[in-house]
């Protein structure tokens, strides 16, 4: 009677059964199939859909694959997005030694899936991005800017080098010219 149907737990989309296995993007000969299948099924792992190679608003881009999928694994560390095939290859069974992430290098990697994106965790990439970009491009005009300062000073270097070698010569001729005066001031003392 005051049972609710389902324990009021959160239902989750059902995965058809072929995402619970890989496409075949990679050779997975050592991954246990019956444990993805039970880590997709249990939504700890994004379901293995196919890859596009179409780029689309409603798809995010594994980096590490360039592939685009519907929802991707996000790494626990950094929150950067993995495909499921490219974490199985990342992720060998019979290594003992730690996985380091791909993108922030920490130790330990792992994983979690949280479904598709929302509007704004994509919102929030994209003004990421865009600071990104606009970081880059300060910098770029920073190096031109100390870049021309460097050839100004290189320029004035080389002016002040002939200046410097002008008035040394002078110097030593001791401000008389030398085209064939010397012989005719001798010859006029005796």
């Amino acid at each position: 009677m005051g049972n609710q149907v389902g324990g009021g737990r959160r239902s989750r989309p059902a995965v058809e059964e072929r995402y619970t296995r890989p496409q075949g993007l990679y050779p997975h000969p050592d991954i246990d199939l019956k444990k993805l299948r039970r880590l997709i099924l249990e939504a700890k792992l994004a379901p293995c859909f196919p890859g596009s190679d179409d780029p689309r608003p409603d798809l995010d881009e594994c980096p590490i694959c360039f592939l685009f999928y519907p929802s991707l694994n996000r790494s626990k560390c950094c929150a950067k997005g993995i495909c499921t095939e490219c974490f199985l290859q990342m992720r060998t069974p019979t290594s003992c030694r730690p996985t380091q992430c791909p993108y922030c290098k920490m130790v330990s990697y792992a994983v979690e899936y949280r479904g598709v994106k929302t509007k704004e965790e994509k919102g929030n990439e994209q003004i990421e991005e865009q600071r990104v970009i606009e970081a880059q491009i300060r910098m770029r005009q920073q190096e031109l800017q100390d870049d021309a300062e460097r050839m100004k000073k290189k320029q004035a270097a080389a002016l002040t080098n002939e200046v410097t070698t002008a008035q040394v010569e002078h110097c030593d001729t001791g401000g008389a010219s030398t085209t064939g005066s010397g012989s005719l001031g001798k010859s006029n003392l005796h």
